[in-house]
This record gives structure tokens, sequence and C-alpha cells, in this order.
């Protein structure tokens, strides 16, 4: 009898899936990942792949899903202002610049596919939900539209930062970090 912690073949096979896309998408992009070498990395064949994933965007359906529920996770953190630059974006590991890179192929990809462009939405709604939540549960003199304004402007100075981060002049000049640092005073509350 197989325990209850251990994922069972079909679920592993999934992952692996998920996994060997994410590394070719990382390399390539997802136009040029194709199904045939996203087989053979998994050790599968393409013919396997379609057992689990009737379409490529199912894949990346499910890219997307997990990538939601690591944020969902660290988001009350990610809400929190202390030292906000400082923990989420002076960080330049190889696990952040993984997260960079596929933010930007999958945002590339939902300007070109209704289908991803669906699945980011789904996501955004998702994310844009539970941080209205943290952010009334904090402050609850909040609006559900001032902190969805909120989170917005928080998104979109993300969004700023992932996309322009190779340009980004380093390390940060006091100017600078001063200026996110009031930005974010004005964004998230006490």
């Amino acid at each position: 009898m197989r325990s209850s912690k251990q994922p069972c073949l079909k679920e592993q096979r999934i992952q692996c899936i998920i996994d060997a896309t994410e590394q070719h998408v990382l390399t390539k992009g997802f136009h040029k990942a194709s199904m045939s070498e996203i087989a053979k990395s998994a050790g599968l064949s393409v013919g396997q792949i379609y057992r689990y994933f009737a379409h490529k965007d199912d894949i990346i359906r499910a890219l997307v899903e997990q990538s939601t529920q690591k944020k969902l996770q660290f988001m009350s953190s990610f809400l929190d202002k202390e030292k906000w630059l400082d923990r989420h974006f002076l960080d330049d590991s190889e696990e952040t610049k993984k997260i960079r890179v596929m933010h930007a192929e999958i945002q590339a990809e939902a300007a070109r596919n209704p289908v991803v462009f669906e699945i980011c939405q789904d996501s955004k709604n998702c994310l844009q939900q539970h941080a209205i939540q943290i952010l009334q549960t904090r402050q609850p003199t909040l609006s559900t539209n001032e902190a969805a304004s909120r989170i917005e402007m928080l998104v979109t100075l993300t969004e700023g930062l992932l996309a322009r981060w190779e340009f980004q002049q380093r390390p940060l000049s006091q100017e600078m970090i001063q200026l996110y640092n009031n930005v974010i005073d004005q964004i998230l509350p006490d």
C-alpha cells in the first residue's frame, strides 16, 4: 500500500511535465519549447503528455496555477512594507531570476494568446481578492475600492521592477531607495 504522503505516479508525471516545460520556457520561450523536447526532458513520449494535458495551454495553466499558489502563500509577507524593497527586489539569486524570466514569458504569451490571457486574468483576480482581504484585515477602514487601488499600484510597481530588472543600476542609489520607500509608504498603510 502506498503512503498518503507520496504522490501517485500520475501526479509525479504531471509535475515532471510542468518542470520540463518550465525549463524549456526559461531557456527558449514558449514558442520554441516544443512538445517533443518537453516530452524528452520529462522522460515521456509526446503521447503520454497528451494523456495529462490536452494542449500546451493546459501546461501553461498548470504553471500559472502553481505560481499563483506560491504567491498566495507569501502574500501576507509581500504586503508587509517593512524593508519591502530589500526583501523582494534586491535579491539576485537564480530563483529570483527564474521568477522574473517566467513572469515575462507568461505575460508575453498572454499578450498573444487569448486563452493564456484568461488564465492570467483568473490568477490576477484570485491574488487581488486575497490581497484585498489581507489589507482590509490590517486596516478595516479601507474600502474595497481603496484596497484594490493600492494593490493595483503595488502590482504596477512590482511588474515594472520585474520588467526593468536587467536595466536597473546596481546597487540602487540612496535617492532611488528613498523614492521607492516613499512610494511604498503611500501604497501600504501602517
